[in-house]
C-alpha cells in the first residue's frame, strides 16, 4: 500500500488500514512512517512568532500507523500521540501478551493509555500493572470532574472500590497524593470526602479504613502527606471504644519523627484518658519522646497528662518523672519550667557564653579586593578530561568545573577521541532532546564533536552564553586560542596570565578578548599594567585602559568591555569609557505586590544598570532567551564575576518567589561561592542569605544556614546586616520556621543570633504570629550571657501586655 493512501481519514480508519497489512507490508513502511512523523511533527516557525507542527493532521495519521508498526521496544513508543483509549486497546489486541505488558509499562503514565491499560487488566488481557505511574492514573482519573462527586464516579467506576485499599496504602508524590490533590479542589470531589460518604453507605469498611489510617501514621509519610491520614481518621470520629483499642498504637506514635503525627497521638491518648480506659503505664513508657520533641504544646499536653496519671496512680510516679526528665531540655522555657516545677529540681544552669566580637564588616574598594583566592585545578590528561566531562553530563550546574574542563580539552584535544568513547551514548541522548537546557546540550555537543561525530556547533547568540558558545565551537573546529580561560574558582582570569597570552596571540579573537576583560580580577592589575607597555595588535589600547591605563577613543564592542573590567562597579559602561562612570552602584530591597499581583522580592539597584547594545556584556538578558535554558543556570554566576551581585539579587527574588517543595534549584547558582571562596556580601548577597533562612524549601535553607556559619566564622558577615535584611521581609517571616535555623547558628555563634535578634525584633509587630519563638530565644541568649539587648529593643518589647506567651517571654527578655 502507497503511503499516502495509508495516512488518510481518521486515526481510527489509518489503524484499521495498517492492522489489515501483514506483518511484512508494515515492517516495508517502516522507514517511510518514521520519516513521514519526524517530518509533520516537527516544531517550526508557521507565522512571525507564531509557532506549531509542521502538519499536525499528518503528524497524528503517521503515529496511529506506526503504533502498530514498531517494536514493542522501541523508544520513539513514548513520543507517539494517541488519538484515544480505543486506538490503544485495538493496538495492544494485536500485540503479544509479552509485547503488549512491555508497550503498557511505557505509556502508563499517559492519561488515555492508563484507562485503556486499566480496562484491559479487569478484562483479563493484560497483566496487572502496579508501578508509581499506574497509581498516579488515579489521581489524574478523578481530577477530570465530568460534573459527579468523587463518590458517585467511585462507586461506578469497576473495581475502583477495591482497588482503593490498595492506593490508599501508597505515599505517592507530588500531585499524585491525597493530600496534594484535596488541597485544590472542591468538598465534593475530594478523596477524604468520598471515604466518608462511603463509609456512612458501608460502601467501605469504616473499621478497617481507622486501621489503615494508623498504619499508614506509623510508616512516617512526608509531614504534609501523613497529615491527610490524620484528619481522615479524626473525620471517622472513632467511637470511646474504638479510641480504646486502639490506644496502644496512638502510644507508639508518640515516637514518630513527624511533630503533627506526635501531637495527633498524645491528642488522641489524652481523649481516652477522659474516657478513663487509658492503659496508664503503656502510656508513659511512650510520653516521653513526645516531651522531648519538637512543638511546645504538645510536649506540654504530654506532661499535663503524666501528671494527671501520677496524681491518681502513685505507684507510676517513677515513670511519669521519666517523662518530666525528657522535658528537661526543650527548646521552649515554659515547658522546661512545668517539668523542673514537677520534678522539684534546679535547672541545669547552660554553660556562659564567652564574650566574643563581630564587626559588620563592609566590602573593600573594589582595586582592593582579593579574588584570586583558590586556583582552578586544570585537567591536564585525557583521562583527566574524560573524567571531568563525565561528571558534566551527570551534573552539568558545575561552573568551575566545565571552565576548567574546557581549558583542559584545549590542551589535549587531539588525544581525546579514544578517551571519550565510553561517554558517547549519554551525550548523544542529552543532544537529541528537543528541549533539553542550552548547557547540557553544549557540553554533550562537545563530547560528541570531539569524538569525531558530525554535530551541528552551537549557534551564535547574545547574552552570557555567547563565550560558551564560543569555546565549544572553537574546541570543534580546531582554533582554540582560550586566552580567556579562568584561572581561579568563581570564574576569575589574573590579569598578568592573560597579558601574557595576549603577548603570545595579539589577534585572538574578539570573543575571547570581551571574554577575557570580563573576568580580570582586581589583584596584579599594577603588574600587569606594566607588562602590558609590551602589548601589540588591535587591542592593545584597550587592554591597558582596562587595567588602568591611558584613555582610549574605540567605542566597539572591546572597548566597552575594557571600559567594564576597569570601573565594573559603574552601572553605565558607555559612560565609563567617556570618563564619566558616575557613582557606586548602590542596593535595595522591599517586598510586596508585582505587577501581577503576587508578592515578591524585589532587590533593587541604583541608578539602575545600562545595557550598552553590545553582543554581550557580561549582563543578564533583559528579554526573553533565544534558547531554553534550563532552571538553574549556574554558569550565570561565572560568565562575568562582576555580575555576581545582580545574580544573588535575581536567585533571592526567584526564592522568595517559588519557595515550594520541588522548586527550581535555583540556589546552586548563587550560595556555594559562599562556602568555596568566602567573601563579605554585598546587600544582595545579605538579603540572599536572610532569605534562605526564611525558606521551607530544605536544600535552599541548608545552603544558607551553612553560608551564614561559614562567613560569621570569618567574620565576613555582620549580625547585624543580616537582621536588617531579615526585616526586610518583615510581616511575611514565620517566626516559627525562622527561629530553628537561628537556633542552629546559635550553637556556633549566640553573640551574633543576639544581635541579629536585636536588629530584627523592633522591625516586626508585636502582635507578628508566633513572634514568641524569636523572643524566647533572645531570652534564652541573653539570660546565657550572649550579651544585652539595646535601647530600641526595650522601648519595643514595652508594647507586650498581658499573660500570652510573647508577652511572658518579653518579661523574661526585658528584665
Amino acid at each position: 500500500m502507497q503511503l499516502n493512501a495509508l495516512l488518510t481519514g481518521q486515526p481510527s480508519e489509518v489503524l484499521t488500514r495498517t492492522l489489515e497489512l501483514s506483518r511484512a507490508e508494515r515492517k516495508a513502511l517502516l522507514p517511510e512512517l518514521i520519516a513521514a512523523f519526524k517530518d509533520s511533527s516537527e516544531f517550526i516557525e508557521i507565522e512571525p512568532n507564531t509557532y506549531g507542527a509542521r502538519n499536525p493532521l499528518r503528524g497524528q495519521q503517521a503515529a496511529t500507523a506506526l503504533w502498530a508498526v514498531l517494536p514493542a521496544g522501541d523508544p520513539l513508543l513514548r513520543r507517539l500521540w494517541i488519538a484515544s483509549p480505543t486506538i490503544l486497546e485495538r493496538v495492544l489486541q494485536d500485540r503479544s501478551l509479552a509485547e503488549r505488558k512491555t508497550i503498557a509499562l511505557r505509556k502508563i503514565g499517559h492519561q488515555t493509555a492508563w484507562e485503556a491499560i486499566r480496562r484491559m487488566i479487569l478484562d483479563g488481557d493484560l497483566e496487572p500493572i502496579r508501578t508509581p505511574e499506574y497509581h498516579a492514573g488515579w489521581f489524574r482519573w478523578a481530577g477530570r470532574f465530568g460534573g459527579k462527586p468523587l463518590a458517585e464516579r467511585l462507586r461506578t467506576e469497576p473495581e475502583a472500590l477495591t482497588e482503593l485499599w490498595e492506593l490508599l496504602a501508597i505515599e505517592g508524590n507530588g500531585d499524585a497524593s491525597f493530600a496534594a490533590f484535596d488541597k485544590y479542589v472542591r468538598d465534593e470531589d475530594k478523596w477524604s470526602t468520598a471515604l466518608l460518604e462511603l463509609t456512612e453507605t458501608g460502601e467501605v469498611d469504616r473499621a478497617r479504613l481507622l486501621d489503615l489510617t494508623l498504619d499508614i501514621l506509623a510508616r512516617d509519610f512526608a509531614a504534609f502527606r501523613a497529615q491527610w491520614y490524620a484528619a481522615l481518621h479524626e473525620a471517622l470520629a472513632p467511637t470511646p471504644d474504638e479510641r480504646t483499642a486502639a490506644q496502644h498504637r496512638y502510644a507508639r506514635l508518640c515516637g514518630s519523627g513527624l511533630p503533627r503525627t506526635v501531637s495527633f497521638a498524645v491528642k488522641a491518648l489524652s481523649l481516652v484518658d477522659k474516657q478513663g480506659t487509658l492503659d496508664d503505664e503503656i502510656a508513659l513508657q511512650h510520653l516521653p519522646a513526645a516531651a522531648a520533641g519538637r512543638g511546645a504544646a504538645t510536649a506540654k499536653l504530654a506532661l499535663k497528662l503524666a501528671g494527671r496519671i501520677a496524681d491518681r496512680r502513685p505507684e507510676l510516679t517513677h515513670l511519669a518523672d521519666e517523662v518530666f526528665e525528657a522535658a528537661l531540655t526543650h527548646e521552649a522555657s515554659d515547658v522546661r519550667a512545668l517539668a523542673t516545677a514537677r520534678l522539684g529540681v534546679t535547672p541545669h544552669e547552660a554553660p556562659v557564653i564567652e564574650t566574643t566580637e563581630y564587626p559588620e564588616p563592609e566590602r573593600p574598594p573594589w582595586d582592593q579586593r582579593k579574588t584570586l583566592t583558590i586556583p582552578l585545578e586544570i585537567p591536564d590528561t585525557p583521562a583527566a578530561v574524560a573524567e571531568a566531562l563525565s561528571s558534566l553530563l551527570a551534573d552539568p550546574d558545575q561552573a568551575d568545573l566545565l571552565l576548567a574542563a574546557l581549558d583542559g580539552a584545549h590542551r589535549v584535544a587531539g588525544e581525546l577521541q579514544d578517551a571519550l568513547k565510553p561517554l558517547v551514548k549519554r551525550a548523544a541522548r542529552i543532544a537529541d532532546q528537543k528541549y533539553s537546557a542550552a548547557v547540557p546540550k553544549m557540553i554533550a555537543t562537545l563530547v560528541l564533536g570531539l569524538t569525531g561525530r558530525d554535530v551541528v556547533h552551537p549557534p551564535q547568540v547574545d547574552g552570557w552564553r555567547r563565550p560558551l558558545h564560543h569555546r565549544i565551537t572553537t574546541l570543534l573546529e580546531g582554533t582554540a586560542v582560550p586566552v580567556s580561560a579562568a584561572t581561579h574558582q568563581g570564574g576569575w582570569l589574573d590579569p598578568v596570565v592573560f597579558v601574557s597570552r595576549m603577548l603570545e596571540h595579539p589577534d585572538a579573537a574578539e570573543d575571547d578578548v570581551v571574554d577575557a576583560l570580563l573576568r580580570l580580577a582586581p589583584d596584579t592589575r599594577p603588574e600587569a599594567l606594566a607588562l602590558a607597555s609590551e602589548l601589540t595588535g588591535p587591542y592593545a589600547g584597550s587592554i591597558r585602559y582596562a587595567l588602568g591605563g591611558p584613555a582610549i577613543e574605540q567605542t566597539g564592542w572591546v572597548a566597552l568591555a575594557a571600559a567594564r573590567a576597569r570601573y565594573p562597579e559603574s552601572a553605565d559602561p558607555a559612560a565609563a569609557l567617556r570618563g564619566e562612570p558616575g557613582p557606586r552602584i548602590t542596593w535595595t530591597a522591599k517586598v510586596g505586590p508585582n505587577d501581577y499581583g503576587a508578592t515578591s522580592l524585589g532587590i533593587e539597584q541604583t541608578p539602575e544598570a545600562v545595557s550598552p547594545k553590545a553582543p554581550w556584556l557580561g549582563v543578564l538578558f533583559d528579554g526573553p532567551a533565544p534558547e531554553w535554558l534550563g532552571f538553574t543556570e549556574c554558569h550565570e554566576a561565572v560568565s562575568s564575576p562582576y555580575d555576581r551581585d545582580a545574580l544573588e539579587a535575581s536567585v533571592a527574588g526567584n526564592l522568595f518567589f517559588n519557595d515550594i517543595e520541588s522548586g527550581y534549584p535555583v540556589e546552586k547558582a548563587a550560595l556555594p561561592p559562599f562556602l568555596d571562596s568566602p567573601s563579605i556580601p554585598g546587600f544582595p548577597g545579605t538579603m540572599l542569605i536572610a532569605t534562605t533562612l526564611a525558606l521551607k524549601r530544605p536544600a535552599a535553607v541548608q545552603l544558607g544556614t551553612d553560608a551564614a556559619l561559614t562567613l560569621l566564622d570569618r567574620r565576613m558577615l555582620g549580625p547585624r546586616a543580616l537582621g536588617a535584611a531579615l526585616g526586610v521581609l518583615g510581616p511575611l517571616l514565620i517566626t516559627t520556621r525562622l527561629t530553628p535555623r537561628l537556633s542552629v547558628i546559635a550553637n556556633e555563634h549566640p553573640v551574633a543570633v543576639l544581635s541579629t535578634l536585636d536588629t530584627l525584633l523592633p522591625k516586626l509587630e508585636p502582635s507578628h504570629r508566633g513572634i514568641f519563638a524569636l523572643l524566647e530565644l533572645a531570652a534564652d541568649l541573653v539570660e546565657r550571657g550572649a550579651g544585652t539587648i539595646s535601647d530600641a529593643t526595650e522601648e519595643w518589647l514595652a508594647g507586650f501586655k498581658g499573660s500570652s506567651k510573647a508577652a511572658k517571654a518579653a518579661s523574661r527578655l526585658s528584665r
